[in-house]
């Protein structure tokens, strides 16, 4: 009797003991059983992130870009594109290899992130997220893969002709008609609000309905959606990046997490959107104008002042004069973008047309309806001279 409860013991102990993380791989620590060390091995440990980028508002100002300035903050996003720091990319793969995310049934925006580290769980609330990203909790609940909401009005050709793009490209749609102000939100959006690893040069569906409702100030969910993509990121394939490493960070910190003994990686001068960022993009003639370019490096400064890191000044002292060629295409590019307004304030006016003519009718038939005449339209006072 007593060898046979020997024999069960030790049956329990090997069992146990096969359940725990192997100790000589320099991860185990994080880990208090073997099937979350296996989860992170297969699935996380081969991610690298996705390459993490932040915004100086100063460079919209340089370039006039008034009105991208107001959409961010209309949305409030001005404060998470300019997110910046250093991160702990191991970490990051841990907790998204531990984590879940508790959603309220009956108010799908209330929800909790969980996740492990070592022996110890922690959870981040709605408000605390909101708190440390700026996000807002309120608004339309979307996220990628949903149904437009019907009240958005969104129709994916009227869509692609308000973008100057083209509906026929099917869900890749190539971004380079766009203007300079749309391909830049454009650009927030794929590397930033919603990042992915490949193809940021075109337009996929999901991201034009996100356009469509920035642009004409429909309120979004930003902290459901942001979280929404972490799950989806997740829950998908390893040649997924992961993404948020910096909104990490700053969730380790608040739950006081010690960051002592974590492999430490720092942001480069390609991880600002600066004026070489524009250059890429087509802004060549303007990115190299030397006044604009020594005004940047002066606000960047500025505004590395006070970061929890420094950062490396971005810019170059070896900048030349535009030459003609550069000239000459910003010019064929402000011309087409005035093209494009006149075109698009034009859609504007003949949709507003329409919208009269309805509400017209609609008032001819109330009056119709009633049986009484309909007061005549007094006439416009000419100007005096």
């Amino acid at each position: 009797m007593g060898r046979t409860k020997s024999t069960a013991k030790r049956a329990s102990q090997r069992e146990t003991t096969m359940e725990q993380p192997p100790q000589d791989h320099p991860m185990a620590r994080f880990f208090t059983n073997l099937v979350d060390f296996n989860n992170y091995i297969i699935k996380f440990a081969p991610r690298k992130e996705t390459t993490p980028r932040y915004l100086s508002m100063s460079l919209l100002d340089s370039q006039n870009f008034n009105n991208i300035r107001r959409i961010l903050s209309r949305q409030r996003l001005d404060i998470f594109v300019t997110l910046r720091g250093r991160y702990y990319l191991d970490l990051v793969a841990i907790a998204n290899s531990t984590m879940t995310i508790d959603s309220n049934e009956e108010n799908p925006s209330l929800f909790t992130i969980h996740f492990s580290l070592e022996n110890n769980k922690y959870e981040l609330h709605i408000g605390a997220f909101c708190h440390l990203t700026h996000l807002n909790w309120s608004g339309t609940l979307f996220k990628s893969g949903d149904n437009p909401p019907s009240d958005w009005n969104f129709n994916k050709i009227e869509a692609c002709h308000y973008f100057n793009l083209d509906p026929n490209s099917g869900n890749k749609i190539p971004i380079k008609p766009m203007n300079d102000e749309y391909r830049f939100i454009h650009y927030f959006l794929v590397w930033i609000i919603l990042p992915r690893t490949h193809n940021n040069g075109v337009v996929m569906d999901d991201e034009l309905v996100i356009l469509w409702a920035m642009v004409h100030d429909l309120d979004i969910n930003w902290s459901y959606f942001i979280v929404q993509h972490m799950k989806k990121i997740q829950e998908g394939s390893t040649t997924l990046g992961l993404p948020y490493v910096i909104l990490w960070t700053k969730i380790f910190k608040h739950l006081n997490i010690d960051l002592s003994n974590a492999i430490e990686k720092g942001l480069k001068e390609t991880n600002c959107i600066n004026i070489a960022t524009l250059h890429k993009m087509g802004r060549g003639g303007i990115a190299n104008q030397p006044q604009m370019q020594e005004e940047y490096i002066q606000d960047q400064a500025q505004e590395v002042q006070g970061q929890e890191q420094p950062y490396e000044h971005i810019g170059s002292s070896n900048i030349q004069q535009p030459s003609m060629l550069d000239l000459m295409q910003e010019l064929q590019r402000i011309n087409s973008n005035i093209t494009r307004s006149k075109e698009e304030n034009q859609r504007n006016f003949t949709r507003m047309d329409r919208r009269f003519a309805r509400l017209n009718r609609q008032v001819e038939s109330v009056y119709a309806y009633l049986g009484i005449p309909q007061p005549p339209q007094e006439d416009e006072d000419e100007d005096e001279d």
